[in-house]
């Protein structure tokens, strides 16, 4: 489905259109240079591969690796609410080797100084857990999609770190006649929060009614968290190996520690207690020890991404890869790769970035990791600009403090059923490659409205209307206001930012 959109800024080429998230083919397309597949942006690399001879270039082919060379299993920590203890936890993992992900609730200016910025810096990723941490099968619709939406932009904005994936809280509860949200309805809503993993519970997709590869989960399990012990830690552990052997996951060889940092509860050595646990199972060869973030982002390109085999020169053949974009999975990770026949040499080359061709390693077996186009990286800095009463666009009040003379606002016209942008580059810079996410609740139909435009230059406005979509007329979307996310990324400088745009609308 496309979405129409309007433009008054006649020296910018503007393209609007929307593509279905996770489409059981690829449905993707690629106007103006911006491509979108399943809802997230792409870019596009090209590698060169050299063999033996021109037989061997044109019978060449190239596939995806399920796992990063040598790895057999990926391994990370999940650690649940805003708890001053994940301090100690960063520093229990990092001293095994081990990376995890921490789903808060609230941050504040101190939270964020103190405890996240030791998370990043041990490479860790946070994630979203909601606002309020509230039984979301007791909650309407609306109020769902702004405890997962409204936590998202909230983190995203205190901590400069992109939020990619989620955990529920007190889990995902069974539907009942008396449930206000259902588990589909509540699937549907973190996918169009762009939420696309998180260590849950195995093939947590399928109870939510999402596809396979909608959201990336692994097999979960504990070392019980108030009282660290080895023997619960091996029983879930060899769980999790026997599951991923008999081919129970969808989502590949991953498996995620834990739910929360209560370690200290009955133990006041209760971290050093987990080390000695942890210990048991680090620095091994043939384990990714990663973050959500990253597996989510590994295994999406490894199912979505795209390689086609492009030309043949003689005793070279070049392959293009379409791969998503950093900033919308929330990792800068390597893809795997393997040639067959083992090629002589590969290098590769970022077309967007027109980077010229850097020489990759490769084994025996023809595989190799293809790292990111260096401009391919994840925003610095990330704002917030609120319009909490949906006023009538007046630019100048909608200002970001991160980005000097950036000024953006967005409004929702309920007559029209568009959702109305201004964006005004008061800046000496260019913005480039300015594209956005219209993120709505259940209130309309359909996908994630997608939108790009190639460039904003100094001292110019853009003015646009995005077409929503058709409206449910459900009577529990009436209930509670509706909160509406128009992410805006986009390259200023050196740098990618972005920006939160959201909207709140009081319902009668």
């Amino acid at each position: 489905m496309k979405h129409t959109l309007k433009l008054w800024a006649p020296t910018l080429a503007l393209v609007a259109f929307c593509v279905g998230m996770f489409s059981v083919s690829i449905n993707a397309e690629e106007i103006s240079g911006q491509r979108f597949a399943y809802g997230l942006a792409q870019y596009e690399q090209e590698i060169t591969l050299e063999f033996a001879t021109t037989e061997e270039a044109e019978a060449a082919t190239v596939e995806k690796l399920e796992m990063p060379i040598g790895k057999t299993l990926a391994i990370s920590g999940r650690w649940d609410d805003t708890n001053s203890a994940h301090f100690q936890m960063s520093e229990t993992m990092k001293k095994n080797g081990w990376k995890g992900s921490f789903y808060l609730n609230k941050c504040d200016e101190n939270y964020a100084k103190n405890i996240v910025s030791q998370f990043k810096k041990d490479g860790n990723s946070i994630g979203v857990h909601t606002l309020r941490h509230p039984h979301l099968e007791t909650v309407v619709p609306n109020r769902v999609f702004e405890e997962i939406m409204g936590n998202r932009v909230d983190l995203e904005t205190k901590t400069d770190m992109t939020a990619t994936t989620f955990t529920f809280p007190f889990g995902l509860g069974k539907d009942t006649p008396e449930s206000l949200t259902t588990a589909v309805q509540q699937g549907e809503m973190i996918i169009r929060c762009g939420l696309l993993g998180g260590p849950e519970t195995i093939n947590m997709a399928k109870r939510m009614g999402l596809k396979s590869e909608q959201f990336v989960s692994p097999h979960r399990f504990n070392a019980n968290d108030r009282d660290p012990n080895l023997e619960t830690f091996q029983k879930g552990w060899e769980s999790g190996l026997k599951q991923i052997r008999e081919g129970w996951s969808s989502c590949g060889p991953y498996m995620a520690l834990g739910t929360h940092s209560w370690q200290t509860s009955v133990h006041k050595d209760g971290f050093e207690r987990l080390s000695k646990i942890l210990a048991t199972q680090a620095n091994r060869a043939d384990v990714w020890y990663c973050n959500s973030n990253e597996y989510t982002t590994y295994r999406l390109n490894f199912v979505q991404a795209r390689v086609e085999k492009v030309k043949v020169e003689g005793k070279c053949a070049t392959f293009r890869i379409y791969r998503f974009e950093p900033q919308e999975t929330g990792a800068i990770v390597d893809m795997g790769l393997k040639a067959v026949p083992t090629p002589k040499k590969v290098a590769c080359v970022s077309v967007s970035a027109n980077e010229n061709g850097k020489t990759l390693t490769v084994t025996e077996a023809g595989e190799f990791m293809l790292p990111n186009a260096t401009n391919q990286v994840l925003p610095a800095q990330i704002d917030r600009i609120d319009n909490p009463t949906n006023n009538v666009l007046n630019a100048e009040t909608f200002t970001c403090n991160e980005f000097p003379g950036l000024k953006i606002a967005s409004r929702v016209n309920l007559e029209k059923n568009v959702l109305e942008m201004e964006i005004r580059n008061n800046s000496e810079k260019t913005l480039k490659n300015v594209k956005g996410h219209i993120r709505l609740p259940l209130k309309w139909k359909g996908e994630t409205p997608c939108w790009y435009i190639p460039e904003i230059t100094p001292s110019s406005t853009v003015k646009m209307e995005i077409a929503l979509g058709e409206i449910d007329s459900a009577e529990n979307l009436k209930t509670y206001a509706l909160f509406i996310d128009n992410q805006v990324d986009f390259e200023l400088g050196e740098e990618r930012g972005r920006v939160h745009s959201t909207v709140t609308i009081e319902q009668p």
